[in-house]
């Protein structure tokens, strides 16, 4: 989830690191757009408890009052968020692979993947969903301890990760990747006309990333439908997006393997100097899927075809627009960078608890959902800034 270093521009990188600032700032925007969308959810229309299992909801807390603009906003961060996330995680895969060797490079994912997906499944899964147990037992009756509710999580599986599904996932894309590299015959850069024509044309290669993970979408919508979530106990991935977030992710690989400065990526190309036209495009491709909702929901493949339109254009406008825009160092903006990680590991806990907090006071979802936001974003930033400070934390996260 992180970006290794790349001194190959000197433009978009700052000394002390070597990491490029564009993908620093989009991954960072990212995982704060991640923080918003799990503040929201609660004020949402569609948000639910289940009084059966209070690990099966859509949000550890239900607020009473909802507003249904939410339900936009939650939408469209569901859309494209975590696609574009597993895109830039590949970008710096092949470099650090390269330079690493197999066992190395799977050696350092797992001590910074596999060690906070097991820490906060053992440490913060339960207290994160036990203000939901809260809402059932003040509803249905019942009064569970946290040490019970911690036990029979324990007893069960858990059953979720919650956000932390992603940091899994991930990790069996790079051991995927790293077995590949070493059983099949990679080339050292992807070649032939056509993939360097894809991996250097911004058009032809989000089209091509469009066709292919429409098929891949396709496919495991036909076999799942579009909400399953297949697993074993903490270990879950939404079944219809498990190869399209594959796609993306090899997509990255193939544009770091290629080298991000003569790609699409590079940070005087086409699609950073034109991002104004993919910004439009994503805002039309978006307006369009709200128009057609109503079909889309009844329709697998009109529904699909929305959704993997709108992911691969709103992630190339965000890609776009921090390649134009994001091209000078700022401190708070390196420390956003600097903690993003741990924020994604710990803010599902603060969101949930703060959340659970305001149920009391009446005052309108819109200030709740916003107090929620931005009281999460600080204290999961200034919690993770004081964990990085333990040396052995800080190698982790």
């Amino acid at each position: 989830m992180d970006a290794e270093e790349d001194k190959t521009h000197a433009g978009s990188v700052i000394p002390r690191t070597g990491r490029r600032v564009a993908f620093d700032y989009l991954r960072a925007t990212a995982i704060v757009l991640v923080v918003y969308h799990h503040a929201i959810i609660p004020y949402t229309t569609f948000a639910y408890l289940n009084p059966l299992n209070p690990v099966q909801t859509i949000s550890p807390v239900v607020n009473g009052e909802r507003w249904s603009g939410f339900d936009t906003f939650a939408w469209f961060n569901d859309i494209f968020l975590m696609s574009l996330l597993f895109l830039v995680s590949g970008l710096f895969v092949w470099k650090s692979l390269t330079r690493k060797g197999a066992a190395k490079y799977l050696s350092a994912r797992v001590t910074r993947l596999g060690i906070p997906f097991l820490v906060g499944v053992l440490l913060l899964v339960a207290p994160t969903y036990y203000p939901a147990q809260l809402q059932i037992s003040q509803g249905f009756g019942g009064d569970i301890g946290f040490v019970q509710f911690y036990l029979e999580l324990f007893r069960v599986g858990f059953g979720t990760a919650g956000p932390l599904w992603f940091v899994w996932v991930l990790l069996a894309f790079n051991g995927l990747f790293v077995a590949a590299y070493k059983l099949l015959p990679i080339p050292a850069r992807p070649d032939g006309t056509l993939v360097t024509s894809a991996l250097a044309r911004p058009v032809l290669f989000f089209a091509t990333l469009l066709a292919i993970s429409a098929a891949a979408y396709g496919m495991m919508v036909i076999m799942f439908g579009p909400l399953t979530w297949i697993g074993v106990g903490p270990f879950k991935v939404q079944a219809s997006r498990s190869l399209h977030y594959l796609v993306y992710f090899l997509a990255g690989v193939a544009v770091g393997a290629y080298g991000i400065d003569r790609s699409v990526f590079r940070a005087d190309g086409p699609l950073a100097t034109y991002w104004w036209a993919w910004l439009s495009a994503a805002v039309v491709a978006f307006l369009v899927a709200v128009r057609v909702t109503d079909i889309a929901s009844s329709s697998p493949f009109i529904g699909g075809t929305m959704f993997t339109i709108c992911c691969v254009t709103i992630g190339a406008a965000f890609i776009a627009t921090f390649l134009r825009f994001a091209n000078r160092r700022r401190v708070v903006l390196d420390s956003l960078s600097d903690n993003s990680f741990g924020i994604y590991i710990v803010h599902y806990l603060i969101a949930a608890w703060l959340q659970y907090f305001l149920l009391g006071p009446e005052v309108s979802p819109f200030v709740k959902a916003s107090l929620a936001f931005v009281g999460t974003l600080v204290l999961s930033w200034a919690v993770t800034a004081a964990l990085r400070r333990i040396p052995a934390v800080a190698r982790v996260i």
